[in-house]
């Protein structure tokens, strides 16, 4: 997980909501976060647009599985820690999460890659 698969999942996450500024805030994004050039092509909207709607739905899963792994222990309120997997102490609990949304994240990346190069192509 770089840097670049990152700015993939936050670019992947603000396109779609991107198709209500127009062409021109998608083109900004894709500057922005893919570093996308000019390609002179015509864009390509609606063809975009699906690849858009599953890139924006994998990224949403990725952020609220980092969200939620990283604020894991502040909602925990130890009532029932035998119940939870990897319990009964908080740090089992954490790890066990963590690495089950590991195992979730990498596949997302590794899709979003593929899934906003065609957006970028797509979009010019």
């Amino acid at each position: 997980m770089t840097i670049s698969d990152w700015k993939r999942a936050v670019y992947a996450l603000l396109v779609l909501p991107g198709y209500l500024g127009g062409a021109r805030v998608q083109r900004g994004l894709t500057r922005r976060w893919l570093g996308g050039h000019e390609s002179g092509a015509r864009p390509r909207y609606v063809a975009a647009f699906g690849p858009s709607a599953v890139a924006f739905l994998l990224a949403l899963l990725l952020f609220y599985l980092v969200g939620r792994i990283a604020t894991y222990g502040l909602f925990w309120t130890g009532s029932d820690p035998e119940g939870t997997w990897g319990g009964p102490t908080l740090a089992g609990a954490w790890i066990v999460h963590f690495l089950i949304a590991a195992g979730m994240a990498i596949p997302i990346f590794l899709a979003l890659r593929p899934l906003t190069r065609l957006q970028a192509r797509l979009l010019g």
